[in-house]
């Protein structure tokens, strides 16, 4: 993360979900870029905590409480953002729940709660953000997972969910591409050091199994994620929209539960 690269400096962005794990660590990459960064997620206790680790390191970020399920919530964080910044230049959703159980043993809410979470709470902040967008030039990128395309035993609600804000990411990027805003999302693969990771390997034989699939055999980082949204940010992107980068590690080329 070279001090002297600052592509994003003078932009604001927005990072939903970001306590913890993957969009943190997006949200890092985009202020070590130059971006003020605005940090949102349930907890406020969580993201204040997130606040205090993107401020050691330097970073000008401020933090707010909200549920993605609530677009009024929403709402209300967005306006803050651009009373206080001006319009916002970047938006990244990345809020997700999501757990293991088979689908004849789930029920009606367990299914609506990562629905809720992941699709609607989606489709809550890009809503929340659209008036206060600079355009053209606004670039909104959604996290997705591999579960968007890859059907996985036990994670029907998640598939469901995922699949949902691909086709809602490649809706909007045709309804407001004629305002210059762009839409796109990134499915991250197995990322080390997250709740996701340790969910999916339960333990080390298993985790030895999701490595040895991937076509680059070791895990990702989160550093990894905050690269690609970066590039989908950046000018360098300004003819990308509708379109899902699968930061996977060729995990979608193979068999990931294929013996070893």
């Amino acid at each position: 993360m070279s001090p002297t690269l600052q592509c994003l400096s003078g932009r604001n962005a927005v990072v939903v979900g970001a306590s913890s794990g993957i969009n943190l660590g997006v949200a890092r990459r985009l202020g070590s870029l130059g971006a003020k960064v605005a940090i949102v997620s349930r907890s406020s206790e969580r993201i204040g905590a997130a606040a205090d680790v993107l401020r050691a390191d330097g970073l000008e970020v401020t933090h707010h409480a909200g549920d993605v399920r609530e677009a009024a919530a929403m709402q209300t964080i967005m306006t803050e953002v651009a009373n206080e910044k001006g319009p916002i230049d970047i938006v990244l959703s990345g809020a997700a729940g999501n757990f293991f159980v088979p689908a004849a043993k789930m029920s009606p809410n367990a299914f609506k709660t990562v629905i809720d979470i992941d699709l609607i709470g989606t489709f809550n902040v890009l809503s929340a953000a659209y008036p206060h967008l600079k355009r053209p030039g606004a670039a909104l990128v959604n996290i997705t997972a591999p579960q968007a395309t890859r059907a996985m035993p036990m994670q029907a609600h998640a598939c469901a969910a995922k699949a949902g804000i691909e086709m809602l990411t490649r809706c909007l990027a045709l309804e407001w591409g004629v305002e210059g805003i762009r839409v796109n999302a990134v499915s991250p693969g197995p990322i080390a050091d997250t709740e996701g990771l340790a969910r999916l390997a339960t333990d080390a034989d298993l985790a030895d199994r999701i490595r040895g699939a991937l076509a680059l055999p070791h895990f990702g980082q989160c550093i990894d994620i905050g690269n690609a949204v970066a590039w989908l940010c950046s000018d360098a992107a300004s003819f990308v929209t509708g379109t899902t980068i699968d930061c996977d590690g060729g995990m979608r080329l193979g068999n990931l539960y294929a013996p070893q």
